[in-house]
């Protein structure tokens, strides 16, 4: 009874330890996913105060969470190993808490990525990488913990080949032989499906930078300011919105308000709710498009010092520009330019004649190939006719990729795609010639593994940032990791062949103590040993008469009379014994 409890209780903590295993690995991995994301972390709280009704830094808040957790599930972990070690060990308590606690933590970290992903596909590529770089510790970790239960599974296969009749030990023979091969396989995965940053051939060429609504992050989005800076960065392009005004003047504006940008509440108060495309552009002219920045500095990068004195001031007078002022001012900075067309709303006037307008005022700039225009098939035809040279670039969505074929077909030359896009879709495109700009990308690791990936261009708002990358983060050549993957593989080999058990030593058979008789005996006559005869004792009368004759008493002073016979020498004995014959009766 005793012993079936104690193995209960191993089995239990065995359980326990894998439990702390399976959700210490997941929430490290929900923890730096959330840490890495950057500035999507204040979009989600965004929407989920909206929904909720309560504005509170709700993604910080679950990262401490699982902070805890995963501290909790670290320290649980070592004492169920140390447990494990040791033959009459518990279980931590708190048991049922923990496996509830387990619960709601690993059904929290998928549901939560199931709705990241529905509600922004974009983020399957950022998780995608996010595992790439974790290979680089969980591929060895991964393969460790194998090479030692395989190891396990190998010892056991072993004793019952042992154990087993020498003509039934072929099966467990074979079975072993699977089993090495089976660790054989797990070892050659990594070198076919290599990581992202192991690159094979040469590394490749860092991708062109366009500046989403120009240098965003230190001048105000969608002013000529932001794309003049932009320039100073290296940037290739100009990204930005083009909407058209209550009287057909084709102008930039993100959003559909023009609240969260301009200062509308002091020009026009009652209408700061109303469509950016019902002013006029008499109207978006008297607005201040650069004043919001310094106050609310959005990307906390003037309280940072990232913006100086002079750049400060220049954004403070900014105005809403025209799509016409910004064609100019990419041509005087030799740029390219890339705009999304905003509709207004069927009522507009200028709803049908939108596209001619704005193709109209780009073929006024003479620009030409730096404008990426960015058109669907209903309006492809009319470009081709009408500015052919002009670079087409077509807009997709990560989760319906459209095949390169057919958009060669169509005279597509830039596929523009979100971050969901994978690797393997990317060389795709590009083998088949075609351009892949991705946007919007604003974290440095992120950047490195489309970099890696072999874009050819990235929209981001951290212009600043990337154009002073030389290299990107955790690049290793194909043959280097290869190398190093190979070591590894050896010195678990070596570990595995070590940690296998000997031979097992047959018991040494117990030693007689010795007899100094019997040694005397056979020095004496070893024949007598082997073939004993009895000794007969003969009765001699005059022996004992002499036995019993008093000794002769010493004359006073005199030596003592040796006589002749025991005078011998010790050498003249030595010599008689060898020259009499043993006495085969003796």
């Amino acid at each position: 009874m005793k012993e079936t409890q104690q193995k209960s209780t191993r089995v239990l903590i065995k359980v326990h330890y894998f439990l702390a295993l399976i959700l210490l690995f997941h929430a490290i991995f929900f923890i730096v996913y959330w840490l890495s994301v950057g500035r999507f972390r204040l979009d989600v709280d965004g929407f989920l105060g909206t929904q909720i009704g309560l504005n509170l830094p709700y993604t910080s808040i679950v990262i401490v969470l699982y902070f805890v957790i995963t501290f909790w599930s670290l320290i649980r972990f070592i004492r169920l190993r140390l447990a494990i070690h040791n033959e009459n060990g518990r279980p931590p308590g708190w048991g049922w808490v923990y496996a509830g606690v387990w619960l709601v933590s690993i059904l929290g970290i998928y549901l939560t990525f199931y709705f990241v992903l529905q509600q922004d596909p974009s983020q399957k590529g950022v998780l995608i990488h996010l595992l790439n770089l974790a290979r680089l510790v969980g591929d060895a970790v991964g393969f460790l913990f194998a090479a030692i239960w395989l190891r396990r599974l190998i010892l056991f296969l072993r004793k019952k080949m042992i154990q087993a009749a020498p003509k039934r030990k072929w099966p467990w023979t074979i079975t072993i032989g699977l089993v090495l091969l089976s660790l054989v396989g797990l070892w050659l995965v990594p070198t076919l499906l290599p990581p992202n940053w192991a690159y094979q051939g040469d590394l490749p060429t860092r991708p062109a930078l366009i500046a989403h609504r120009g240098a965003s992050m230190l001048a105000p989005e969608n002013t000529l300011a932001s794309g003049e800076l932009a320039a100073e960065y290296e940037a290739l392009g100009f990204e930005t919105d083009v909407r058209i005004s209550l009287d057909g003047v084709p102008f930039l504006m993100h959003d559909d308000s023009l609240a969260r940008t301009t200062n509308i509440a002091e020009i026009f108060p009652d209408r700061v709710g109303d469509d950016a495309s019902s002013f006029t552009m008499d109207e978006l002219k008297q607005l201040n498009a650069g004043l919001w920045f310094i106050q609310k500095d959005p990307f906390d990068t003037i309280e940072e010092g990232l913006v100086s004195q002079s750049q400060l001031s220049i954004d403070q007078g900014q105005k809403i520009p025209t799509l016409a002022e910004a064609l100019e001012m990419v041509k005087d900075q030799n740029m390219v330019i890339m705009f999304d067309m905003r509709y207004p709303s069927h009522e507009h006037p200028y709803y049908d004649k939108f596209f001619d307008v704005v193709l109209q005022t780009c073929l006024e700039s003479g620009l030409n190939g730096d404008i990426w225009f960015l058109v669907d098939e209903d309006n492809l035809a009319n470009l081709q006719e009408n500015a052919p040279q002009m670079t087409r670039v077509v807009g997709v969505a990560s989760t319906n990729l459209p095949d390169a074929d057919s958009l060669l077909n169509l005279h597509y030359e830039i596929v523009n795609v979100d971050t969901g896009i994978t690797a393997k879709e990317i060389q795709a495109y590009r083998d088949k010639g075609l351009g892949v700009n991705v946007y919007t990308i604003d974290e440095s690791w992120l950047f490195s593994q489309y970099w890696l990936s072999g874009v050819t261009s990235v929209t981001t708002n951290n212009v600043q940032t990337f154009s002073q990358m030389q290299k990107p983060y955790l690049n290793v050549p194909y043959s280097r990791y290869l190398l190093v993957w190979g070591v590894y593989g050896i010195i678990m080999a070596i570990w595995l062949a070590s940690s296998q058990p000997g031979p097992e030593k047959k018991p040494d058979s117990p030693v007689r103590p010795p007899d100094l008789m019997d040694f005397a005996i056979e020095d004496a006559n070893p024949e007598s040993i082997e073939n004993p005869e009895p000794v007969v004792v003969q009765e001699n009368p005059a022996a004992e008469a002499v036995e019993l004759e008093p000794e002769p008493e010493q004359p006073e002073g005199g030596e003592e009379q040796v006589p002749q016979e025991e005078q011998v020498g010790d050498e003249d004995l030595e010599e008689q014994e060898e020259q009499e014959p043993p006495d085969e009766n003796a």
